[in-house]
């Protein structure tokens, strides 16, 4: 019975000649690469082989003489999975009560030839009259055997399927106390209706883009069309290497903490104030506008360890985990700075007033404008307040002691829990 068991798993797993996680994986984010010592043929489902990319399928050898090299003749069979040639039990009509023991010669799915093993006739009986001591084959096995074989090398043979990948996932958490949690989740994804074994993987990220379909350039495969491979390497990366036995079901995701080395990341609040040329001043030498505004969330990764891949992002606020916002990271390479924001915070508000004055001779105003951040959070917070005038107008902007800032004005502040700041800028607009 154990036995019988062992060849199930032998036709159903992809790879038959190999030790039990005798495989090593390098997964991107839309296929598979294998690696696994090679001990003889490979045998294929069809399932599973309609998820290679069979050009792939190629033999390596490694030797302690670096002048020689090695080729070999792949040879790709597709074996009749009818079970010919195997022994089963035949009713001549649906009346008979007992089967006679026959070979099966060809199988068909309605009308098999078989031969009495008794009488060594052939004759030809339906599917339905058919008894089977084996659990049959309806479709057929793909071989895969290379040559010749070299007793003194280390042999390795790798392919390439797409019902394997990962991808990136991270969270960040934002505490009260000003501290931020950045992790990183792996998501390893099997579509397939097979298990997979690795003793070691590695996550790989980049440029490269495989072709697949259901149409093959084998030629074993009965399609009416063929699709072109166009192969594209840029910008490879090793992320992060798994050194432990993975075991993944089919049809099932794989989730797994990746230790990462360092990034920082700092939560803050922006706002942007643009300053216009409102219509009443056309009429009057001076005019006065006030507004209220709340401020953005503003989050900024440094990345100054390692490439990090494209992921989704899910925030997270306080030890009570509340969910605060998602965002899709970008591809961010070593020691890049990233930020981005997310959503309004009620809790940080901008007051202000501003007051303009027209100079018809110069044709030119003055703007001083009166401003008021103020803090209702619990805690002390970061913020970054902007001003810049509209794009058709030419401004400078100066401080509370007239010293100038150019043509735009950028304050980075701290402040502290249920607190505000208050200040005032002037700008000159030149035309």
């Amino acid at each position: 019975m154990l036995f019988f068991v062992s060849i199930l798993r032998f036709l159903y797993l992809s790879v038959v000649a190999t030790t039990a996680f005798g495989n090593n994986l390098r997964l991107y984010d839309s296929f598979a690469e294998i690696h696994q010592v090679y001990n003889g043929p490979l045998r294929f489902q069809q399932a599973e082989w309609d998820n290679i990319k069979h050009e792939s399928l190629i033999l390596r050898s490694f030797s302690n003489d670096t002048n020689q090299t090695n080729t070999f003749e792949r040879r790709i069979l597709r074996l009749n999975a009818n079970s010919s040639d195997k022994r089963i039990f035949v009713r001549t009509h649906l009346a008979q009560e007992e089967p006679i023991a026959c070979e099966l010669i060809r199988d068909d799915r309605e009308h098999s030839l078989v031969r009495d093993i008794k009488t060594g006739r052939y004759f030809h009986v339906h599917s339905d009259l058919i008894e089977y001591s084996y659990e049959p084959q309806s479709n057929p096995i793909y071989q895969v055997s290379f040559h010749p074989i070299l007793t003194n090398h280390s042999l390795v043979v790798t392919f390439i399927l797409n019902s394997l990948r990962w991808n990136a996932r991270y969270t960040l958490q934002t505490y009260n106390n000003g501290q931020v949690e950045f992790q990183v989740l792996a998501d390893i994804i099997n579509t397939s209706p097979l298990p997979y074994y690795s003793n070691r993987t590695y996550l790989m990220s980049g440029d490269i883009n495989l072709a697949f379909g259901s149409g093959k350039s084998s030629a074993l495969t009965i399609s009416s069309d063929t699709l072109e491979s166009t192969v594209d390497y840029s910008g490879v990366h090793l992320f992060s290497t798994i050194n432990k036995t993975l075991t993944i079901e089919p049809y099932s995701i794989l989730t797994l903490p990746i230790l990462f080395p360092y990034i920082r990341v700092k939560a803050l609040f922006v706002y942007t104030l643009i300053l216009t040329m409102p219509s009443p001043i056309l009429n009057s030498a001076q005019a006065i506008i006030s507004g209220k505004h709340k401020f953005q969330r503003l989050y900024q990764l440094s990345n100054s360890s390692s490439f990090l891949p494209t992921g989704h992002l899910l925030l997270y606020d306080s030890s009570a985990h509340i969910l605060t916002g998602e965002w899709q990271l970008p591809t961010l390479a070593e020691s890049e700075k990233y930020e981005f924001e997310l959503g309004q915070d009620a809790d940080i508000m901008l007051v202000y007033n501003r007051t303009l004055s027209m100079n018809r001779a110069t044709n030119s105003s003055l703007m001083t404008t009166n401003v008021l951040i103020q803090n209702y959070k619990q805690r002390k917070v970061n913020i970054r307040f902007k001003s810049i005038c509209q794009v058709s107008i030419t401004c400078l902007f100066y401080d509370n002691k007239a010293r100038s800032l150019g043509s735009r004005l950028r304050s980075d502040l701290v402040i502290d829990a249920k607190s505000e700041i208050a200040f005032t800028f002037t700008t000159i607009r030149l035309n």
